[in-house]
């Protein structure tokens, strides 16, 4: 099976999203954190993210030692994470989305990971960077199928938008949502909230 499996280093957590923070201040002008959800320390979390930009990857980390402290996980695609493999020391485990049987075994290590408390997966459900505008989101089936295997698991949105109209240094906006309800579509429901951002930052302008 190829397969990566995350191999979580204390001392790399610490590190990294201090790095991960220099980053972002050095990167943006501004960054802000809407926030409309707080895990309870006794379930379990599927987050899934946009994926424009290429330092989407840091955010996950990030936004989970600031604000969440759950056990974390993500999936990065095997051939960017056998060039960059210190992200395994921060949670992330490899997907091969050309093999099915290989993307199973990745869902199943994700699952199983989910089934234990305070624990939570960061999701890129399009599998690769795509423009921003690019039309409708289109998700591959590994969200939908880890919904329904997790279905004591919150599944909850985080929209990822860039701001670049108001100075050559631009704003970074991200949106963490509530729950979704069991009828609600997560692709939609995450182009309604970056839709959200985009009028609320045209009014301001």
């Amino acid at each position: 099976m190829n397969f990566i499996p995350a191999k979580e280093h204390p001392f790399y957590l610490w590190f990294f999203y201090y790095v991960t923070a220099y980053l972002l201040k050095r990167r943006f002008k501004e960054v802000h954190i809407e926030i409309k959800y707080r895990p309870s320390k006794h379930t379990s979390t599927l987050y899934y993210l946009n994926h424009n930009y290429w330092w989407d990857a840091l955010l996950p980390h990030y936004l989970n030692r600031r604000f969440f402290g759950q056990k974390s996980r993500g999936m990065m695609d095997i051939r960017q994470l056998k060039k960059h493999p210190f992200f395994t020391k921060i949670g992330v485990f490899s997907v091969d989305l050309d093999q099915p049987r290989s993307s199973i075994y990745s869902l199943r290590y994700a699952l199983n990971h989910l089934q234990t408390p305070n624990a939570s997966i960061y999701l890129f459900p399009e599998g690769e960077i795509v423009p921003v505008h690019s039309g409708p989101l289109e998700f591959k089936r590994g969200l939908t199928w880890l919904r329904n295997q997790a279905n004591t698991t919150d599944l909850v949105p985080i929209a990822i938008y860039v701001d670049y109209s108001k100075s050559s240094k631009p704003n970074l906006h991200i949106h963490i949502g509530s729950v979704l309800k069991a009828d609600e579509n997560p692709a939609a429901h995450l182009e309604k909230k970056l839709a959200h951002i985009k009028r609320r930052l045209h009014r301001a302008n």
